[in-house]
């Protein structure tokens, strides 16, 4: 799935109502500077910043910045437009692509989630591609990245909202309201309340009626939004995907049109404020961005096409860590994504198989930091190292892929958090620096940052979650 950018630079100015550019930028709480001073200013900073990494580049050491972004509006534009667990803020995509890239470079993405690297590149006037194999990530990563003009396309958001208020009611009366899919998903009244789901499948009906293509997919992660929060799913609990516990489930009474809506008006909005600040910023013509559905560790490329990668990959095995894939199921099941997607997206996420002979291929895995954990996780629990070595195999894996496509010289940009073992914590910032330089890079330089804000909690029945994020930069050899 892929998608180019079109010529925005000559597009007439678009208004949502009567809702201007600056009241949009005011009201996401992102304004940029625009005055010349400051942007020189900016450059200065970030040519300082080059030229302290070329230093640390040397040699290869740990460097201290200030990477937290406490205060920052970590949602602004296309960024908003739909949740996302563990998202890499578009901050540090900025300040990476910024200190690390040249306008006009092509950018991968490997693990691109759902796109706050190619939000970012297009902003930054590069080529980027971003590569993921859940489906709903691919859908959110292309839809945030393309910009909409809704006047050119003829939408109007506020008509279409209230032909579907106005067909609903209608149906309603006829008591014609379609039934509950329940072959989308075997146990669809478990997390779905019949009327909430009923109410769910109208809208869907609706959005296929709409043509322009590009204008359905934004309709559609505002469907996948409005899933998630229709849905009997406790967004407070320790664990993805548990249901809301009693009274709170029989409190709980979803609207899903009023909140489709309030989310279409708020969507709409940011997609015409993105498209707006590429037509201001020029050349977004001349930028590709492309989308596809794969896996990291088999990459469609053929020699070292790329002059940058940066990337927040997963930072363990779905079962212990993030579950992506149980946590996008319900949007891919009512997006129809893909019949088989669900099955097929949890096997080919790294760390999903075990392997055979474990206490041979932990021998031969060339990270020291993780094989002595994992040697002590041996000695008391057996079944949980051959749980997590397969992870570290495959990050190896995707290492060297990503060594293969990336041109000699060239920065590959990770950020990953720590993680833990059966409760003892692992600094993945040293085994992604010892696997990096066993796949083909040398170590440049690393950052920290304290994560202020995050989707999921910050403890679980397993113990805490990740609070410190490591990014780190590596050079292709």
């Amino acid at each position: 799935m892929g998608h180019s950018t079109r010529d925005y630079t000559g597009l007439p100015g678009h208004r949502l109502g009567d809702v201007t550019e600056r009241t949009m930028e005011i009201f996401f709480g992102h304004l940029r500077d625009s005055n010349a001073e400051t942007q020189r200013a900016r450059r200065s900073t970030l040519a300082s910043g080059r030229s302290e990494g070329t230093q640390a580049a040397r040699e290869g050491r740990r460097r201290p910045r200030d990477w937290s972004f406490s205060k920052a509006d970590t949602s602004y534009l296309t960024h908003g437009l739909h949740e996302y667990p563990a998202r890499m803020i578009p901050q540090i995509a900025e300040r990476l692509i910024a200190t690390y890239s040249q306008e006009g470079d092509r950018i991968l993405d490997p693990f691109c989630g759902s796109g706050t690297t190619l939000v970012e590149a297009r902003l930054a006037r590069r080529n980027a591609v971003g590569n993921d194999v859940n489906p709903l990530a691919v859908l959110l990563a292309k839809v945030k990245s393309t910009p909409i003009d809704l006047e050119a396309t003829g939408f109007q958001p506020r008509e279409f909202l209230s032909r579907i208020e106005e067909s609903y009611a209608e149906a309603a009366r006829r008591r014609a309201l379609p039934e509950a899919p329940l072959e989308i998903h075997p146990r669809l009244l478990h997390w779905f309340k019949e009327p909430a789901a009923r109410d769910l499948q109208f809208l869907y009906e609706r959005i296929l009626e709409v043509g322009d293509p590009d204008v359905q997919d934004l309709l559609r992660v505002v469907f996948s939004d409005t899933v998630l929060r229709a849905s009997n799913i406790d967004h407070h609990s320790s664990r993805f995907i548990r249901v809301l516990h009693e009274p709170a489930l029989s409190r709980f009474s979803p609207d899903p049109l009023g909140y489709f809506r309030r989310r279409l008006l708020e969507a709409s909005a940011r997609i015409s404020l993105f498209t707006r600040r590429l037509r201001k910023r020029g050349g977004s013509s001349r930028t590709e961005i492309d989308v596809r559905r794969g896996d990291a560790r088999r990459l469609p490329f053929d020699g070292s096409v790329f002059d940058c990668a940066i990337t927040s990959p997963p930072y363990g095995e779905e079962e212990n860590t993030v579950g992506y894939t149980r946590w996008s199921r319900l949007s891919v099941a009512w997006l129809r994504l893909n019949g088989n997607a669900a099955k097929e997206t949890e096997p080919a996420a790294l760390g999903a198989s075990s392997p055979r002979a474990a206490v041979e291929r932990l021998e031969e895995l060339p990270s020291r930091t993780a094989v002595r954990l994992l040697r002590e996780t041996m000695q008391v629990d057996p079944a949980r190292m051959r749980q997590a070595l397969p992870f570290f195999l495959d990050y190896l894996d995707s290492l060297k892929e990503a060594a293969r496509v990336l041109r000699p010289g060239a920065p590959y940009c990770i950020v990953i958090g720590d993680r833990s073992i059966r409760r003892r914590p692992l600094d993945m910032e040293k085994v992604t620096v010892e696997l990096g330089e066993a796949a083909g890079f040398t170590h440049r330089e690393s950052f920290f940052r304290r994560i202020p804000v995050k989707l999921i909690p910050w403890t679980t029945p397993t113990g805490r979650t990740i609070s410190r994020e490591s990014i780190i930069i590596l050079e292709r050899t």
